[in-house]
């Protein structure tokens, strides 16, 4: 959390001093903005550790409104007492985010904004070796259990986002997701549900942080 709080009043700051001077003539450019999320390489440090990238899209079709694409692949491996247990797989997320902030200055390309994101996750999960005790039956060792599975979320979005240098963004995100279907496979939850999170949770919170690249097409 101390990470999370130092990131955000940091790109506050940053917003404010690179506020440019009201008042000046300059031509907004426009074009797709590629970013790639900083904060999933530090998951590799977890436990257990996750291994994988985001990129994400995102342009200004309309004054304030930005339609979003992202994707991703994620991959876990734990080995307990009871199972050897593994999850990985793709998924994408689509939605819309608007900004809040009012800007007089044509220049600025800060923003303050909310959105939401619809989530699916194509992704197998699988089971080695697992002990399951039975003062009745005796024990029994199950040698392997898989399964494909589709994960679906909502996410609700609050994000900031300040261009540091023309066309180059550093920003970052909060995220409230729901699991639509926390019972997507009914003998073993999923530890993991690539770009959701924790299956066990249907509901939880999510944290990116993550530098663009805006490709200036065009000015108006």
């Amino acid at each position: 959390m101390k990470n999370i709080s130092g990131s955000i009043i940091s790109s506050l700051l940053l917003l404010v001093l690179t506020q440019p001077l009201a008042g000046q003539d300059t031509l907004r450019t426009y074009g797709p903005r590629i970013g790639i999320d900083l904060a999933r390489f530090a998951y590799i440090f977890a436990d257990p550790s996750e291994i994988g990238a985001e990129l994400s899209v995102d342009a200004e079709v309309y004054k304030n409104i930005f339609p979003v694409f992202e994707i991703g692949y994620c991959y876990i491996s734990e080995t307990g007492d009871l199972f050897d247990y593994s999850a990985g797989g793709s998924y994408a997320r689509a939605g819309v985010d608007y900004n809040l902030l009012s800007v007089t200055d044509r220049s600025v390309h800060h923003s303050i904004t909310v959105g939401f994101r619809y989530g699916v996750s194509l992704f197998s999960h699988r089971v080695e070796d697992a002990f399951v005790p039975s003062a009745y039956w005796g024990d029994v060792i199950v040698d392997t259990y898989e399964n494909n599975l589709t994960g679906n979320w909502f996410e609700l979005v609050g994000g900031l986002m300040t261009e540091v240098t023309p066309n180059l963004f550093l920003g970052w995100s909060l995220r409230y997701k729901v699991l639509l279907n926390p019972e997507m496979d009914p003998f073993v939850t999923p530890l993991l549900v690539p770009g959701y999170g924790r299956g066990t949770a249907d509901r939880g919170f999510g944290f990116t942080y993550s530098i663009f690249y805006k490709i200036p097409l065009f000015k108006r």
